[in-house]
């Protein structure tokens, strides 16, 4: 039901170069959907400490449709966009555990991201109340045309799960097994609920 797959690299418990390979390659073989390579650092809001995020991107490039790295990993962002074919869309990353930042925050985030050269900006915050998530909705609606991906994390965000695609969101995120992020809802809760809203 799910439109791409995300392999979150950093999640995964064993993320040697051959697991890795062999983990994309039996995604690829059961879903028949596009990967997305994500490798998050800690900081990031990764799961694990990896040493070389770039020989992991490096391996999963073949195999993947989407790379996902973040906006302030400047030097690691620039050294995967060199290596990715002219086919892979690179998604640039910004995440914000604490706080949905100014409208002014944002849009450096977005300039920042298209002088770096990535095709679609995701923005991932956190909502601390429902101005928070109306604030990042209408954001989201500004730039609907640019390539942009939004949600705001934690209780209060979690109607942005489900209605960021109506403002302009590319892709809405849930989880298989266990949620990457806090509020994230599952595949299946967003299969029923974008069906009885009509929204997929």
């Amino acid at each position: 039901m799910a439109d791409l797959i995300e392999l979150r690299i950093d999640m995964f418990e064993d993320n040697s170069l051959h697991h890795v390979l062999e983990t994309f390659r039996i995604a690829k073989d059961k879903f028949n959907k596009p990967l997305i390579t994500t490798v998050r650092d800690i900081s990031e809001g990764g799961q694990n400490a990896i040493p070389d995020r770039l020989a992991l991107y490096e391996a999963a490039l073949p195999l993947s449709y989407f790379v996902d790295v973040e906006i302030n990993s400047e030097i690691l962002l620039k050294k995967v966009k060199s290596i990715m074919n002219d086919e892979t869309i690179l998604i640039g990353s910004y995440h914000n555990f604490d706080l949905t930042p100014t409208d002014e925050f944002l849009e450096g985030i977005i300039r920042e991201g298209r002088l770096l050269g990535v095709d679609i900006v995701k923005i991932a915050v956190t909502s601390n109340d429902r101005n928070d998530l109306i604030r990042l909705m209408l954001f989201t609606l500004k730039h609907k045309d640019s390539g942009v991906i939004s949600m705001c994390m934690g209780k209060q965000g979690l109607p942005s799960r489900i209605i960021a695609p109506v403002f302009g969101s590319l892709i809405a995120y849930g989880y298989i097994n266990k949620p990457a992020a806090p509020g994230q809802l599952s595949i299946r809760q967003l299969f029923d609920i974008f069906s009885l809203l009509n929204i997929r």
